[in-house]
């Protein structure tokens, strides 16, 4: 039995996780300590410590790190694959457009040699070493063991799914030379049937149009996708789809796509696209060139951000829709292969929603388990578990929740808003008291329990509102989060209430995978209904988040609908809150009525 701390850091999303004879025991994202969104780049220092904390354990007392990137890899098998690929595409690349300008010849090369000297295992050991000595931790550093980073995403699919049996398709940007991996996953074993090397890249494509519509790839993603959705309407009619098919070719079981769009040639605009996918756009469309952030036009008279003049919504849609192709064309011709019908899911790719529900509901796939941390941060539970498995420990554990970060006691909770000097109260029968202020309209913040893992707010770091009120959508969006206005927010529900609100109305406790809003939800909660009639829920369970549940359950005795809005405790661009002064600081600059941390309340009215 071992004390195993799994590690991702230097790229996106660094996290680190402890597992402790094989079980998951603590969780942190390095951004929830450090506030600054997604820590990009970094060494989780502040997430290892407080792992180690959390479990009362000391540096020596870990018995192995595992690290999810193989950087055994580097550099000579990685050369390998870059020159592999220079001399594949150096004739197209040297064909490819370039923009007049000579920065557009400023390219990846540079980068791509750099890579193999950075992750090397002499180069990651020292950093390691440094982060860990940065981070306070002295003593003996544990070996190292560098592993796979698509089997960690598997990994983490599959041993947290409760499945004995099942798929696992993990898609990303890239993970050392793969962006695609399937596996089979039986029992203890998980093996590879089938992948995708880089350039050949799904999340190479959607970066690439995310970055053409003037969001942040590798975390605006999600944007793109709630936006393809106003094009929902114009969907028979959309000119791109056909269009794209010459960037992403599918066909049964495979999709390859074109790297001269996306890594190959001329970058003047963006580092994630190239001036080939500029020229490629306009050609057809002279009116559609790259959108810079933030880029304002007129729509009807009135300033509003360029991407929703209808061209760039309808490029939006086509891109999800070929996404969502792929990804079923993939999963398709695995079951025919295989006979397995539950499917697995991680991958930075995974974090989409909508491709999620549409695979949800293929008749081929009897069961669905999105893993709820599937970016990379997530990578570091299936790495731990990988080491773990090896050194014989258990590794099966059916998640049911996310919340295993930090947590703060009452005695805390009362110290942090004494230090604060505002005037608060505790209450005995909480859900009650927040249902009531739910029902009035109030904008509840709702910090209980520890601190959830991955992208959602489940429960444990969270903005409440009411959705029956179809202006609250407005109110929150204005008053608290400062967000773009058409993007959708996520309701909460009681899983027995489920079949009424949604179809097919299945357990989705991670608001990970879309479904399909019922009428009574329409006409009922439509705050939290998006404009093509989805909704991405929240599942609540009363043996599992028994506060919450209990606080819906009295919320639909008041309202007749046991339905909240529920959004991540955090406004635009800053991670979700983590301490109670996080959530002092957050509810105090925003227009949130009421705080709930634990049983205290904190109402601005008696202040």
């Amino acid at each position: 039995m071992a004390n195993i701390l799994g590690i991702i850091g230097f790229g996106e999303n660094p996290a680190a996780c402890l597992l402790v004879d094989g079980q998951l025991h603590s969780f942190c994202q390095e951004e929830r300590l450090t506030r600054l969104k997604n820590s990009n780049g970094i060494f989780p220092g502040k997430s290892v410590q407080w792992c180690l904390e959390n479990a009362q354990l000391n540096l020596q007392d870990v018995d192995k790190i595992a690290f999810a990137w193989d950087a055994s890899l580097y550099p000579k098998s990685m050369f390998q694959t870059y020159l592999g690929q220079y001399l594949k595409y150096r004739g197209a690349s040297a064909k490819a457009y370039r923009h007049p300008s000579p920065n557009a010849d400023i390219d990846n090369k540079l980068y791509a040699l750099q890579t193999l000297f950075t992750f090397s295992p002499s180069a990651l050991k020292t950093k390691i070493r440094d982060g860990l000595r940065s981070a306070g931790l002295a003593g003996e550093i544990p070996d190292v063991e560098f592993l796979s980073h698509h089997m960690c995403h598997a990994y983490s699919a599959y041993f947290c799914s409760g499945f004995d049996k099942a798929l696992v398709l993990t898609v990303d940007g890239s993970g050392e030379n793969k962006s695609t991996q399937i596996c089979v996953a039986e029992g203890d074993s998980v093996r590879e049937i089938k992948s995708f090397d880089i350039p050949h890249s799904l999340g190479w494509f959607y970066a690439a149009i995310t970055a053409y519509m003037g969001f942040t790839p590798y975390r605006d993603e999600g944007k793109l996708m709630g936006l393809a959705a106003l094009g929902e309407a114009r969907s028979a009619n959309n000119p791109w789809v056909e269009r794209l098919r010459k960037i992403l070719k599918i066909g049964p079981g495979w999709y390859e796509v074109d790297p001269t769009y996306t890594k190959f040639g001329g970058h003047f605009f963006h580092p994630r696209f190239t001036d080939g996918l500029q020229k490629f756009i306009t050609e057809f469309d002279p009116e559609m060139p790259p959108i810079a952030y933030g880029e304002k036009t007129s729509i009807d008279g009135k300033p509003a951000s360029k991407y929703l003049l209808n061209r760039y919504i309808d490029l939006a849609w086509a891109a999800q829709e070929l996404l969502e192709q792929a990804v079923i064309s993939l999963v398709d011709s695995a079951v025919a292969e295989t006979g397995i019908r539950n499917l697995c899911l991680a991958g930075g790719v995974a974090m989409n929603c909508k491709m999620n529900g549409r695979l949800a509901l293929r008749e081929n796939v009897d069961a669905l388990f999105v893993q709820p941390a599937s970016s990379d941060d997530g990578t570091c539970i299936g790495a731990a578990q990988m080491v773990a498995q090896s050194l014989g420990d258990p590794i099966k554990h059916r998640l049911t929740h996310t919340q295993y970060g930090p947590s703060y006691g009452m005695d805390e909770v009362r110290a942090a808003l004494r230090g604060c000097k505002v005037n608060f109260y505790e209450v005995e029968n909480l859900e009650e008291v927040v249902a009531d202020y739910l029902d009035r309209g109030k904008l509840v913040g709702w910090h209980q329990g520890a601190m959830e893992f991955g992208a959602r707010a489940l429960g444990g770091r969270s903005i409440l509102a009411n959705p029956v009120d179809p202006a609250i959508k407005n109110k929150v969006n204005n008053e608290v989060k400062y967000r773009e206005s058409w993007r959708p927010f996520c309701p909460s529900l009681p899983i027995e209430s489920a079949p009424d609100y949604l179809a097919p109305g299945f357990d989705s406790p991670f608001m990970i995978v879309a479904q399909d809003a019922k009428e009574k939800m329409q006409t009922a909660t439509p705050s939290v209904v998006h404009v093509d009639n989805t909704v991405r829920p929240q599942t609540v369970h009363s043996d599992v988040q028994t506060r919450y549940y209990e606080t819906l359950k009295r919320l639909g005795e008041l309202t007749g609908h046991p339905v909240s809005l529920n959004t991540s405790l955090n406004v635009r661009s800053e991670p979700i809150v983590c301490s109670p002064l996080d959530t002092v600081r957050c509810f105090f600059s925003t227009g949130l009525d009421v705080l709930a941390m634990e049983n205290f309340i904190i109402d601005k009215s008696d202040l």
